[in-house]
């Protein structure tokens, strides 16, 4: 397993700057957002980006988001960001995986976003984060069953919040899926384990960090009701060979920045290594 991070919640410093100052802590994976990314491409950072990656030897990862509607404008925007990933990826070849947020509007057809995909990106594998949770999902990418490129991204933080079935959001990737798991007022090792052994595709990533069990806050590991102590069992126990990415989001839901959100993220890194270690 490589231990990673999220790098985009950290703005105080540039993304080449945050990919080597977390390589030099210790993390061996780090992800950045693809909307961000497409960004600083189109603003000539690409060469600045493939140092850092190149200097730090870090696995790299990419998570982007497919069109928030079925509109020509959206779909446009989706594909413009595709070729400017595509053309730095061919340049340089560091992306390990691109994985994509599935926006609620369009998760009733999405096969032709993931086929621009796979179509438009050479040399790295796709995932799809918190899709396949009910049968017409699944129905969708039956198709993709087989292909050594594809997998999924499972965010053990909207899992947790799943499996609790408070069933208090309308998005999909919020509420309970039975294929996945019974809820559980309390779910821990058990639940997450029939919940991923449920999974028909492979598990590429995992996005992990904390929360109350009923809203997305993204909170360091350490805080929260999710039980971390569970997960790194449970990793442990299916020989996790993937991704594990931290998500813990300062500044996103709850006040902290700058050095307080280094200082943060550290110490809850320290804090996972502790429980993988007591797994």
């Amino acid at each position: 397993m490589k231990n990673g991070l999220a790098i985009w919640h950290y703005p105080h410093r540039t993304t080449a700057k945050n990919v080597v100052f977390f390589a030099q802590n210790g993390f061996e994976s780090v992800s950045i957002n693809g909307t961000g990314f497409v960004i600083e491409l189109k603003n000539g950072l690409g060469d600045e980006i493939a140092e850092a990656v190149s200097s730090t030897g870090v696995y790299l990862t990419v998570h982007y988001c497919m069109p928030h509607s079925h509109s020509e404008e959206h779909v446009t925007a989706y594909l413009e960001g595709l070729k400017l990933i595509s053309d730095w990826q061919k340049k340089y070849g560091f992306i390990k995986i691109l994985s994509f947020d599935v926006p609620q509007s369009i998760r009733d057809n999405i096969s032709e976003y993931i086929n621009f995909a796979l179509d438009g990106i050479e040399n790295c594998s796709l995932a799809l984060e918190d899709f396949g949770l009910t049968k017409e999902e699944r129905e969708q990418i039956e198709y993709l069953k087989g292909n050594e490129r594809f997998g999924y991204l499972i965010d053990i933080g909207h899992m947790y919040m799943r499996l609790r079935g408070v069933d208090k959001h309308k998005a999909t990737l919020f509420l309970n899926s039975p294929d996945e798991c019974e809820p559980s007022e309390n779910p821990g090792f058990s639940q997450f384990s029939k919940a991923f052994v449920s999974k028909e595709f492979p598990i590429l990533e995992i996005h992990l960090h904390n929360n109350d069990g009923e809203n997305d806050t993204h909170l360091f590991l350490e805080d929260g009701t999710l039980k971390i102590e569970d997960i790194a069992k449970l990793l442990k126990s299916i020989d996790y060979k993937g991704v594990l990415t931290i998500e813990s989001a300062p500044g996103y839901q709850f006040e902290c920045a700058g050095a307080d959100a280094d200082n943060g993220i550290l110490k809850t890194y320290s804090y996972w290594k502790e429980c993988c270690l007591k797994a």
